[in-house]
């Protein structure tokens, strides 16, 4: 769980589908901070995200990737 801070725009790095359907990979969206969206939101491995999907689950830290407002930009 992220505890604390802003949250942070992230890209999914894996594809999570077998979760959410909605889940693919490059998907984008914020962290919550101090939210644990299920039981794995205990561990301080995983952050709750908010994907523009619409989608929100507890992701691995290791399966996202830190983006910022520029690099967003250029991918459009």
């Amino acid at each position: 769980m992220q505890i604390a801070g802003k949250p942070l725009r992230v890209k999914l790095k894996v594809d999570l589908t077998k979760y959410d359907n909605r889940c693919k990979v490059s998907s984008i969206g914020y962290t919550i901070p101090d939210i644990k969206l299920s039981i794995w939101g205990t561990q301080d491995r995983f952050v709750a995200v908010r994907f523009d999907t619409g989608a929100q689950l507890d992701v691995l830290w290791d399966s996202l990737e830190v983006i910022n407002g520029d690099e967003e930009k250029n991918e459009s």
